[in-house]
C-alpha cells in the first residue's frame, strides 16, 4: 500500500514540473522606475520595444487631478542606469479625444496587453458611456503602435443611445407671431432638455416668414449650453406672408443634408 502511495506523488511531481518555467530575479543590478504614487504608478506594466529601443510601459490608471481620475501610461526607457527617467504618453487625450469627453475617473492604464499583430491595447474599465442623463460603464480600449500612435478604439459593449436623433426645428419669425422674447424664451426652454453632444441629440434650427433662412445647422453647436445660448440671440425675419410649406420642404432638401452635418440614416 505503501509503494502506491510513493508511486502516485511521483507522477504528480513530474506533470507539475512539466508546467511550471523558472526564471531568475537580479537583485544586485536593478532598474528603478520611479512615477507619482498617488497615481498607482505601476499598476500595470508591459514590456515594450520599438526601433531598437527597449523600454518599460507603466500604468498609473489614478493619473490626474483628484475628481477626474482620466489615468494614463508612463514610457520608462531601459538603459544602463539604475534610474530610469519616465515620461507620461498622454495616451488618453490622443486616443479618445473623438470618441467621448466623458473620460472622467475612466482610469487608462488599469490594464496592458501586447496586441496580436504589433503595438499593444491600453484600456480604461472605468469608461462609462453617456447617454441622456444615464451612465453606462462599459469600458474601453485604445489599439496602440509601437511608436505610441492610436489605431483604433475597441468599446464592444457600447451601443447607439436611444437619444442619438437630428432634429431641425422650423421656427415661424413672420409678423403674425407677437410679442418675440416669449418665442425666444419658449424656444431657449425647449432646446435645455435636450442631451445635445456628437454621440447624442444634433439640433438645427430654420425661421420662416416672407423667406426661409437656415439660423444654425446640425453641426454648429455641440453641446446643450451653446445651443440655448444661440436661441436667446435669434432675431425675428418678420414678413407679411407665412410660407410654411416652403420652409418645411426646404428643411427636409436641405436642413437634413450631410453637408449641414446630418448623420447617416437620420
Amino acid at each position: 500500500m505503501e509503494i502506491h502511495k510513493y508511486l502516485l506523488l511521483l507522477k504528480i511531481t513530474v506533470l507539475l514540473k512539466g508546467l511550471c518555467e523558472c526564471f531568475n530575479i537580479d537583485v544586485k543590478r536593478p532598474r528603478i522606475f520611479s512615477g507619482p504614487e498617488d497615481a498607482l504608478f505601476g499598476f500595470s506594466v508591459l514590456q515594450h520595444e520599438n526601433n531598437g529601443e527597449k523600454s518599460i510601459l507603466v500604468g498609473a490608471p489614478w493619473d490626474g487631478p483628484q475628481n477626474s481620475r482620466k489615468g494614463d501610461i508612463y514610457k520608462c526607457v531601459v538603459g544602463d542606469e539604475i534610474n530610469s527617467n519616465c515620461s507620461k504618453v498622454n495616451l488618453g487625450e490622443n486616443a479618445f479625444q473623438n470618441v467621448s469627453r466623458n473620460l472622467k475617473n475612466s482610469h487608462l492604464g488599469m490594464t496592458l496587453t501586447p496586441a496580436a499583430s504589433d503595438g499593444f491595447l491600453a484600456c480604461a474599465p472605468l469608461w462609462s458611456q453617456e447617454c441622456g442623463t444615464s451612465l453606462f460603464s462599459t469600458g474601453i480600449c485604445a489599439s496602440v503602435t509601437n511608436d505610441m500612435e492610436p489605431k483604433d478604439v475597441i468599446a464592444p459593449t457600447a451601443q447607439r443611445c436611444t437619444t442619438y436623433m437630428d432634429i431641425v426645428i422650423v421656427l415661424d419669425g413672420s409678423n403674425s407671431i407677437y410679442p418675440w422674447y416669449e418665442v425666444q424664451n419658449f424656444l431657449s426652454n425647449i432646446l435645455s432638455k435636450f442631451h445635445i453632444s456628437p454621440e447624442q441629440m444634433q439640433v438645427g434650427v430654420l425661421q420662416y416668414g416672407e423667406i426661409s433662412v437656415h439660423e444654425w445647422s446640425l453641426r454648429d453647436y455641440q453641446t446643450t449650453q451653446d445651443v440655448v445660448e444661440a436661441a436667446k440671440n435669434i432675431s425675428r425675419q418678420e414678413g407679411r406672408e407665412t410660407r410654411t410649406a416652403y420652409a418645411i420642404q426646404m428643411a427636409c432638401t436641405e436642413a437634413f443634408s450631410p453637408d449641414r452635418g446630418a448623420r447617416r440614416g437620420h
